[in-house]
């Protein structure tokens, strides 16, 4: 027969470490502040004969985002990742794309850094062209100050130069980003 005792003491042991998570957690989120991305892009002048001018759209997928605090450490932005972004339908509209905002720790950063795993382009005729990404994808950082406040909302605004990062050469296109901060907001 077992003593009930042998099925207390874990239970108690299980509880104080679900306790202790809790507290934890709780206090990490009350320390974090809201982080969010907006692309923008922009295209050449009108008129003016670039790689975009032959296309109805550009679509780049973003698989990852790293912002770098000023210590140096990389702190992941993982909420709504991959996110597709069509930079010529947003840059017609003359619109951004907002990627979902994430948590992070407050305190200062210096920079972004972008992942990109896929780009996707349809001509005007409808004809579907795939770029393929170096290794695991195209990387950009982006030097840009920001703070993350408790309980604040910080929006770093990005924008992607479209002449500079697509081109077409010998019938083929290809792709390099070029991307720069515009603007920090803070709520």
């Amino acid at each position: 027969m077992r003593h009930p005792r042998r099925f207390v003491l874990p239970a108690i042991v299980v509880a104080l470490a679900a306790l202790v998570t809790g507290c934890s957690s709780s206090q990490d989120k009350a320390s974090q502040g809201s982080l969010a991305v907006t692309m923008g892009s922009t295209g050449a002048a009108a008129g003016t004969d670039d790689a975009l001018s032959h296309l109805k759209a550009a679509v780049i997928t973003i698989a990852g985002i790293e912002a770098r605090m000023a210590d140096g450490t990389w702190v992941p932005v993982e909420t709504g990742l991959p996110a597709d972004v069509d930079l010529i339908a947003i840059m017609t509209a003359g619109n951004v794309a907002t990627l979902p905002a994430d948590l992070l720790p407050e305190g200062d950063y210096d920079a972004l850094e972008l992942r990109i795993t896929a780009v996707h382009l349809t001509l005007m005729n409808d004809t579907p062209i795939a770029i393929v990404p170096p290794g695991t994808g195209w990387t950009a950082r982006i030097q840009v100050s920001f703070s993350v406040v408790a309980g604040q909302s910080t929006v770093v605004n990005l924008i992607l130069h479209g002449p500079g990062s697509f081109k077409f050469f010998d019938g083929e296109y290809g792709f390099d980003p070029e991307i720069e901060a515009v603007s920090v907001e803070h709520d």
